[in-house]
């Protein structure tokens, strides 16, 4: 049955208009069937009734989050957290898978086939992103700027703006706190295994000051990108934040560590895949 155990939190990525609706709909059935609080209360314990509670997560500091999500926010009275990079904001630069995707999209089969067999990468879209996940930092630039090179006529449509422009920091700064807390999502969205002990320090700890400083807001949380994780990314987050999110899947029960939180995904259009992991885990 509903509200059996445990705490959950959900993660969910893009709001584009198209999922309003759906969005909107499923919401109101988490709040039906638990308590929306927010992430902190969660990650600290605190105001814990003996009810499982449920917190909300979206992930990347997308525009459609603030365009589309936060006024269904607003208008159930729910809370969320919105995780950033503030390093992406100011490049107007779209994370670096989103933009690797969709210009490896335009290249015809034969094409991304020769793209591929020049840097040793797999000839299909997302197994080559899934891929460049696996490199280090270095190499995983000088892929980028080849693929770049590759798609020099590749202009994002309307749609792909939609879906992937970040916000802004004016939208940002006008989020209501009582509403929407900020977290980090690192400077830039490394797979922060593929860092040094040094770079992976630099993209914790700059992100929160960052934000902090251009938000005026405290920044107490934070969210690994692509859930990857190593000892020094752990490390970091425990020196710098309070408490951290992954992408494993599961419930927060007393004994969590606050710096490895699981979540369930979440996708507007699949309510019932949602209600099953939520239920049975």
């Amino acid at each position: 049955m509903l509200g059996l155990g445990h705490d959950r939190i959900l993660m969910y990525h893009g709001t584009p208009a198209a999922d309003a609706a759906a969005l909107e709909r499923q919401l109101r059935l988490v709040r039906l069937a638990f308590p929306v609080v927010p992430l902190e209360d969660i990650a600290s314990g605190r105001n814990k009734n003996g009810r499982a509670r449920v917190a909300l997560t979206f992930d990347d500091g997308l525009r459609n989050n603030v365009g589309v999500a936060y006024p269904i926010l607003r208008k159930l009275g729910l809370t969320a957290t919105f995780f950033v990079c503030p390093g992406l904001i100011d490049r107007a630069c779209w994370l670096w898978n989103h933009e690797a995707r969709e210009r490896l999209k335009t290249l015809s089969a034969p094409a991304l086939a020769e793209l591929a067999a020049s840097v040793g990468g797999p000839a299909e879209v997302e197994t080559f992103i899934d891929w460049m996940k696996t490199l280090k930092i270095a190499a995983r630039r000088r892929v980028e700027e080849t693929i770049r090179a590759a798609t020099r006529g590749f202009k994002p449509s309307r749609e792909q703006h939609e879906q992937f422009d970040l916000a802004g920091w004016d939208e940002l700064a006008r989020l209501d706190p009582h509403v929407v807390a900020i977290g980090s999502h690192t400077m830039s969205h490394p797979i922060l295994t593929s860092l040094s002990a040094e770079e992976t320090e630099t993209e914790t700890r700059d992100s929160r000051q960052t934000l902090e400083e251009r938000l005026d807001r405290a920044v107490t949380i934070f969210c690994y990108p692509n859930g990857d994780l190593n000892e020094s990314a752990l490390a970091s987050a425990r020196r710098y934040y309070r408490s951290a999110v992954t992408v494993e899947r599961g419930t927060v029960n007393g004994n969590a560590d606050p710096h490895l939180l699981p979540r369930y995904a979440a996708n507007p259009q699949r309510t019932r895949r949602l209600v099953r992991r939520m239920v049975l885990g």
